[in-house]
């Protein structure tokens, strides 16, 4: 009797649609929302594991503990001028879950012209009105008490939040007694109270939201949100512990098309095949990296990496803010 089939030969041999690398913060949504539709077949390659029990991820309280272990890429930046030489760490969830299930869980927006900004670059669709239905279709808002509002600043305005989406938002239950104190403070310094900091515009001062549970007090993220619900379906398939190296890529007259991918897993190198499309969603690092490893991006950085340059793109890996 012959032996039951891995999951890494059960990934290698179906035929996917749709390929997703990695299945973190934005991967795991992408990947839900794709297999609601029966006629496509997706997959999930996310190189840390899952794990839905461990109180370090799901415990609020317990927020910061996962950085530095096995869940975090424990990446560091370059030293920062601004920082008299210094690097700093740049924590980067590996999990399934990525980034959202190390976070400190707070659950906030930008400001209006941050995404108009976006839609004049010539990103149509993703100025603030185009977004503003999928922020809300993200999320469950669960409405503070008159007690909290009164005493905590808890304040918000419905028509700007979900209350049927996977996100579990919510206020926390109990401050520290100087949070009483702080607007307050702030006001008489001129700093005014935002009574609704999601509507578009989050300057003044504010209490802010947590993607977190109100009943179990747990974090609500999208690997327990979005994949979880999701994980049963058949045309869903999940591979964990599988790192990508880089996308094959095949040339097309004048242009490259990406066919599928080389990724490790076990210690073994294996490629896959897609049919369709691959969504690269392996964060703010790792995405514009898969590129350049690919040899998509600046061609002096790729030939100084020893990298043949397939498509000319100097933007990849350039421009990005961060705080830390």
């Amino acid at each position: 009797m012959g032996s039951p089939p891995r999951d890494i030969d059960i990934f290698l041999s179906t035929k996917f649609t749709h390929l997703i690398i990695g299945g973190g913060t934005a991967g795991l949504v992408v990947a839900a929302r794709l297999a609601e539709n029966k006629d496509l077949v997706v997959g999930v390659l996310e190189a840390g594991q899952a794990d839905f029990e461990d109180p370090r991820i799901n415990v609020p309280g317990r927020f910061c503990e996962t950085l530095d272990t096995e869940y975090d890429w424990q990446f560091a930046t370059t030293p920062q001028p601004g920082l008299n030489g210094r690097t700093v760490p740049w924590a980067r969830g590996k999990v399934l879950g990525g980034s959202s299930a190390l976070n400190i869980m707070t659950w906030n927006r930008a400001c209006k012209e941050d995404y108009d900004a976006w839609e004049e670059l010539g990103n149509r669709g993703w100025g603030w009105d185009g977004l503003l239905p999928f922020f809300k279709r993200s999320e469950t808002l669960h409405k503070p008490t008159e007690k909290q509002q009164l005493n905590d600043q808890a304040h918000y305005d419905l028509q700007f939040h979900g209350v049927d989406g996977p996100i579990q938002t919510s206020y926390p239950d109990q401050y520290g007694a100087s949070h009483r104190h702080w607007h307050k403070t702030l006001e008489n310094v001129g700093v005014n109270i935002n009574r609704s900091h999601f509507s578009g515009s989050n300057v003044g001062a504010w209490t802010t939201l947590t993607s977190v549970t109100p009943e179990q007090r747990e974090r609500s993220y999208s690997a327990n949100a979005y994949y979880l619900p999701s994980a049963q379906r058949p045309n869903l398939l999940l591979l964990t512990g599988a790192t990508v190296q880089k996308l094959l890529l095949k040339p097309t007259e004048d242009e490259w098309t990406a066919t599928g991918a080389r990724f490790t897993h076990g210690g073994e190198e294996h490629s896959i095949s897609v049919q369709g499309e691959i969504i690269i969603c392996a964060g703010s690092v790792q995405s514009p990296q898969l590129l350049e490893l690919s040899g998509i991006g600046n061609p002096k950085i790729l030939q100084e990496a020893g990298i043949d340059v397939k498509v000319n793109n100097p933007a990849v890996g350039e421009n990005l803010q961060d705080h830390m």
